[in-house]
């Protein structure tokens, strides 16, 4: 098997709370609390859950933004920690972010001529014609035409905003993908166009990305494997088309429920199953034992007071849930019991 082209080994990523005249640490949040990920060449990992529960910040820790409080980044089996600043640079051109708000993310005083050559200049290009030969062509490629380089962010629709940011993150031929939640900012139709034409530029530029999403139904067409976090843990992780056929997590399913379209084509009927009512719990005072026992139905005593360990269903497909099995058996029942 090729050496995967990123693997992500117990990382974590605490920020201190200090309050005071002193500037004293007084609390930590556990944002991201020991994650686990493997990008293999040409795969694309999706990273699903709710709002807060530290995709974002993990993205952030993975492009360099911000520094890991504990863990290992290998980027082809390089730990990128511990890399120079030469060496780094270099990595970067291979990395590249698709942000979630594209206005945002591009410059509002830039015509989109300079802030897709923006990148090309800092690392060194200076032939003016082979920048504009490049930009032009990645327009192309989006699906805008060269005459879109002239014209200001504001003056553009959202998809067409997007398709510049994603054309952006391609100007420098890299090999992985960092992809924000790039389409949850666009209406249905848009997001279908712009989920279409990432798999086209990944199959004919042969990418590998990290696809972050809230939202399984998302992910199902780009997928090929899934991981389901929950306040800075990872509770779920199988190959894409395992996660919807035999979701084994509560929360997973609770997941696939909300989205029902998803659920009844491929169990042939919806879950049925509940939350418990309150919030994601609050990163600076993470409940004991399983991160997801508040707010589970089938949380016990010694769902409260052990941290689950991580449990094999099948090949590629891991769970963190003491419980699943029994779970798993009780979902069925009920699903007889209907019929």
């Amino acid at each position: 098997m090729a050496e995967p082209i990123l693997k992500v080994t117990n990382l974590k990523k605490h920020y201190p709370v200090r309050k005071g005249l002193l500037n004293r640490q007084v609390a930590t949040r556990y944002v991201v609390d020991g994650v686990d990920i493997q990008i293999n060449p040409g795969e694309t990992v999706a990273l699903v859950g709710e709002s807060g529960c530290g995709k974002t910040v993990l993205l952030r820790v993975l492009l360099g933004i911000e520094e890991a409080t504990e863990g290992e980044i290998c980027y082809y089996g390089k730990d990128i920690t511990k890399l120079g600043r030469q060496e780094r640079k270099e990595m970067r051109k291979k990395v590249q972010m698709i942000f979630q708000d594209s206005m945002s993310a591009l410059h509002p005083r830039f015509t989109i001529m300079e802030s897709l050559a923006e990148p090309l200049l800092l690392n060194g290009m200076k032939d003016r014609t082979q920048i504009e030969k490049i930009v032009v062509e990645m327009l192309e490629k989006v699906g805008l035409d060269a005459g879109y380089r002239f014209r200001n962010p504001e003056s553009l629709s959202g998809g067409q905003r997007q398709r510049v940011i994603i054309a952006r993150a391609l100007v420098e031929r890299p090999e992985l993908i960092l992809a924000d939640e790039p389409i949850s900012a666009l209406d249905v139709s848009l997001q279908a166009q712009v989920l279409n034409l990432l798999m086209d530029l990944q199959e004919e530029f042969k990418l590998s990305m990290l696809f972050v999403a809230h939202d399984l139904a998302v992910v199902r067409q780009i997928a090929d494997y899934i991981l389901i976090m929950y306040a800075g843990h990872i509770l779920e992780a199988a190959p894409g088309r395992e996660i919807y056929a035999n979701a084994c997590h509560p929360y997973t399913q609770v997941l696939l429920e909300s989205a029902p379209s998803i659920s009844k084509g491929v169990r042939g009927e919806a879950f049925h199953l509940n939350l418990k009512i309150g919030d994601a719990p609050d990163p600076m005072n993470p409940p004991s034992g399983c991160v997801f026992h508040t707010r589970c139905v089938y949380a016990d005593e010694g769902c409260r007071r052990r941290v689950p360990k991580e449990r094999k269903v099948s090949d590629g497909h891991y769970v963190a849930c003491d419980k699943y099995e029994e779970i798993g058996r009780n979902v069925k029942a009920g699903q007889r019991g209907e019929q």
